[in-house]
């Protein structure tokens, strides 16, 4: 089960890279976006993005879980300031984001956490 976490998370983070690398505009759209982002940052985000994919790919293909708390605790904040910018801007593209990492997260945090103490 982690391990079907860790490649939705780095299906994620693949498909959304190169869609704001490739296509900022049309990635934004399709993500619900209202505010305008420029074509520079969205290609900036787009880059982390692809980068921190393979990073979990490689965790992914080396079995390797000993991130997998660390990667829980990176998108609890991802989500807290999400939810924060949300608040501050109105632009549905947070509460978008925001659902594609929450799908991800929390059966990653019932692996981490409860089903552990099972």
């Amino acid at each position: 089960m982690k391990r079907v976490t860790w490649i939705y998370l780095a299906t994620y983070l693949a498909t959304g890279g190169i869609g704001l690398l490739l296509a900022p505009r049309v990635a934004l759209s399709v993500l619900l976006a209202n505010g305008d982002y420029g074509d520079v940052m969205p290609r900036v985000v787009g880059m982390f993005m692809l980068v921190l994919s393979s990073i979990v790919a490689t965790f992914v293909r080396r079995r390797d879980y000993s991130y997998y708390g660390t990667t829980i605790g990176a998108r609890v904040f991802i989500v807290a300031t999400m939810a924060v910018l949300y608040v501050r801007s109105e632009d549905p593209l947070f509460l978008v984001l925001e659902g594609i990492v929450l799908l991800g997260l929390v059966p990653a945090m019932y692996v981490q956490f409860i089903r552990r103490t099972r």
